[in-house]
């Protein structure tokens, strides 16, 4: 993943993605919400995933167990089509996915982060119409109007640079890198947990993550090119704002010929 230049996106854009953010008062998912979701799952297709998670078919998807893992079918539009997982509120999340034909309709991939039926934290993953460029578009409301966030990159756990990005601020890279299925890509979300007092990041801050093998991803930090094999994007919350520390579901959503489930678990919060 090839991370270059920034691009300034429309605000209108970003708006586009529905998104409450890693914000407010948590009270505010409240056991009817669960309950509302419950019985909206309990009219969709399915499967009891890995780790006990329930993948659940949305838009005109359906998923079925095969001999790799859990397989997703009828992906036609990144807007309606895909899977939901559910599972016991949770701090960490992660999806090994193996992709076939994502960027065939040049509709791309989306995926959003939810406690009950309100939306954490989104990321887009999509086409700019310049070949194999894509733009990797991420929404995080901690912050009224919407939060900063930087990139991180490392390499055997080793942390080597970052860059900071504004709300609306989308991160080029490219397609090939992205669906390239040598070496599967791991993808994370979670809801960070200080470690200590020298800790960056803050509590509750929502992080997505990109693993793949040695070399895989790069960031242009200070007119060097670094190289890494993990890349999260962190938000940035600011001073007295209260972030989620928690999320029940994941949505996936994408147009592609074949999705398989490969891996998928979860860390249950506190």
């Amino acid at each position: 993943m090839n991370i270059q230049l920034t691009c300034r996106l429309m605000a209108a854009a970003l708006l586009s993605l529905t998104a409450a953010g890693c914000q407010g008062d948590e009270a505010q998912s409240s056991a009817g919400d669960a309950l509302a979701t419950q019985e909206a799952e309990a009219t969709q297709q399915c499967v009891e995933g890995f780790s006990g998670i329930k993948n659940c078919a949305t838009g005109r998807a359906k998923v079925a167990k095969s001999s790799k893992g859990i397989a997703v079918s009828g992906l036609a539009d990144v807007k309606t089509d895909g899977f939901t997982s559910v599972f016991p509120r949770a701090t960490i999340w992660e999806l090994t996915p193996d992709i076939v034909g994502l960027g065939a309709t040049g509709q791309g991939l989306e995926l959003t982060a939810r406690d009950g039926d309100q939306v954490v934290s989104s990321l887009r993953i999509g086409l700019t119409g310049n070949g194999d460029q894509v733009v990797l578009q991420p929404t995080f409301t901690g912050t009224p109007g919407g939060s900063a966030y930087r990139v991180n990159l490392y390499q055997n756990n080793r942390f080597l640079g970052f860059q900071h990005y504004e709300f609306d601020y989308g991160v080029n890279s490219t397609w090939y890198d992205i669906h390239i299925r040598f070496h599967p890509i791991n993808i994370g979300f979670r809801n960070h947990s200080a470690t200590s007092f020298f800790d960056s990041t803050s509590t509750g801050a929502c992080v997505w993550s990109f693993r793949g093998a040695p070399g895989d991803f790069s960031l242009d930090v200070d007119g060097k090119q670094l190289k890494g094999d993990y890349l999260e994007i962190v938000e940035e919350v600011k001073e007295g704002h209260y972030p989620y520390t928690g999320f029940s579901g994941i949505d996936v959503k994408a147009s592609a010929k074949d999705f398989t489930i490969l891996g998928e678990s979860f860390v249950a919060g506190k």
